[in-house]
């Protein structure tokens, strides 16, 4: 249990998670799970576990990850599957392949490797990703706890009706 205590209550952040969770569940297909192997992952993992909800988990194979953090997803969560990036044409994309083709390591501000190898998995599903606000200002202020993109777009009248407030860039709190 994760207890909050406000100036409007007491808020219970583990139900509210589950009750997000299971108020955006797909009809049509389990969420996509974007698994990392880190303490938000893992955290995320259980959630949806406790929600009940579908899921599928899924690792993006980065060719860059350490054998313990591979070893520790293999031994620790065996329901998640691996998964490879390929580019357009089919071939596997590793981040060695990614330096050549950029001709430079990436940078804070030129993030090629996470938009190739992470970001573009799980395309045309609903995605659940843990990150933290704690991490970054800019994701506290500009991502609620959900953020609908692209085919989510359409659940639009769901969520208002589950008395979710939209935020400037597409989160729902």
């Amino acid at each position: 249990m994760l207890i909050e205590q406000t100036l409007f209550g007491t808020i219970d952040k583990v139900q509210t998670a589950i009750d997000r969770l299971k108020a955006f569940e797909p009809k049509d297909r389990p969420y996509w799970l974007a698994f990392s192997g880190g303490k938000d992952s893992c955290v995320i993992l259980e959630l949806a576990k406790m929600a009940g909800v579908r899921f599928e988990a899924h690792y993006n194979c980065t060719s860059v990850d350490p054998p313990e953090l591979v070893r520790f997803i293999k031994r620790e969560h065996p329901e998640v599957s691996f998964d490879i990036p390929h580019d357009r044409n089919g071939r596997t994309v590793t981040m060695w392949t990614l330096l050549k083709n950029n001709s430079m390591p990436p940078t804070q501000v030129y993030r090629y490797c996470c938009r190739a190898l992470k970001e573009s998995s799980g395309k045309g599903t609903v995605t659940i990703t843990g990150v933290r606000w704690a991490e970054s200002i800019n994701r506290k202020l500009n991502q609620g706890p959900v953020v609908i993109t692209g085919t989510g777009a359409e659940r639009v009248p769901e969520v208002q009706a589950a008395n979710f407030t939209s935020t400037a860039r597409g989160g729902w709190c």
